[in-house]
């Protein structure tokens, strides 16, 4: 009881921080750790970009379908979001990486070291493009030090590479790449490295996903970071939950343009990358209503460093140009 009570406190605290989130943050707080309600999203990060946030954690979200618990990217602060949540770290299945900039992948470190200290027995394996597996694998190294220091300690846990891997692949087309007995998964390579041009033999071959779950009554799909695309929307067809990056491309350019006066760097190639690989809202309603999704959730909003508000309002009515389903305007712990 004494659990419980605390975590409504800490619910009640969020909903004061972040308007609208009350909702959201009772649920969360009603939800007994290792018991996962029969189906839900959770939207544990909703900040964009590599920013330190004071109202958004990083990019995370979680879906539970039955007695199953994925993660669908892995930002900076995902554990104590998952704690919030009234979810273990060990109730975690499988995790899956849209793409390896460090807002989706830092979080990585963090669950690997607190997942194993907390005695995690049933291994979980991180689904993701090229890339994936040296980031898992480079990450256990570099925490070969802590766990050599807890091993006296704790000498009945496993070798931390023994319940830990990383699986990657390459997507051309939307395809299965993941499915058990509750939940099949597709991907497909979406716009949001359509201007770069990294070295292969130094990065791998950079690609960035968005993910379909299909159970059997409803569908999800998580954009990830994206342009506009067909193949996502095309993944998206009939979904009855789009769960969808947005950007607010006006302040983000201003503040780019505010920085090349400052330091003299030219930031056309980011803000190439801005308006081309990510989502204005007139963009998301486009994709929304070619897709013919029911539901609208808006995530991942890219706002300036330092800056954590955007005109709502302003939001909606570019999407309302486009789509007219219900939206949902995300924060953290929100919950479909």
């Amino acid at each position: 009881m004494r659990y419980k009570a605390m975590l409504m406190a800490g619910a009640l605290a969020l909903a004061a921080a972040i308007p609208g989130a009350i909702r959201a943050a009772d649920k969360a707080a009603s939800a007994a750790p290792g018991k996962p309600a029969a189906s839900r999203v959770v939207l544990l990060g909703t900040g964009g970009g590599p920013i330190a946030r004071v109202g958004r954690s990083q990019p995370a979200n979680l879906l539970q379908v039955g007695g199953k618990t994925y993660l669908i990217d892995i930002g900076d602060g995902t554990p104590r979001q998952l704690a919030r949540a009234g979810v273990a770290l060990s109730a975690v299945d499988a995790v899956f990486v849209t793409h390896l900039h460090f807002d989706h992948t830092a979080g990585i470190m963090g669950f690997l070291a607190l997942d194993w200290q907390a005695r995690r027995r049933t291994p979980v394996i991180f689904y993701g493009p090229p890339g994936t597996r040296g980031l898992v694998d480079n990450t256990l190294h570099a925490l070969g030090s802590g766990e050599a220091i807890f091993r006296p300690q704790l000498p009945d846990l496993p070798a931390m590479a023994s319940v830990f891997s990383g699986q990657d692949w390459e997507v051309t087309a939307a395809r299965e790449v993941f499915r058990d007995a509750g939940v099949t998964v597709r991907a497909v390579e979406n716009s949001h490295y359509g201007t770069m041009h990294l070295d292969p033999a130094e990065h791998g071959i950079n690609r960035s996903y968005s993910y379909r779950f299909d159970m059997a009554d409803h569908s999800v799909v998580f954009t990830g970071d994206t342009g506009p695309s067909r193949a996502v929307e095309d993944l998206a067809r009939g979904a009855d939950v789009l769960v969808s990056e947005i950007i607010d491309i006006d302040a983000i350019i201003a503040g780019l343009k505010r920085r090349q006066q400052a330091t003299g760097v030219d930031q056309q190639p980011l803000i190439d990358h801005m308006v081309e690989e990510h989502l204005t809202p007139e963009n998301v309603g486009r994709m929304a209503a070619a897709a013919g999704v029911k539901t609208l959730v808006l995530s991942h909003f890219a706002t300036p460093p330092g800056i954590e508000t955007f005109d709502r309002k302003a939001m909606l009515a570019a999407i309302r140009k486009h789509y007219r389903g219900r939206v949902i305007f995300g924060a953290d712990l929100t919950e479909i």
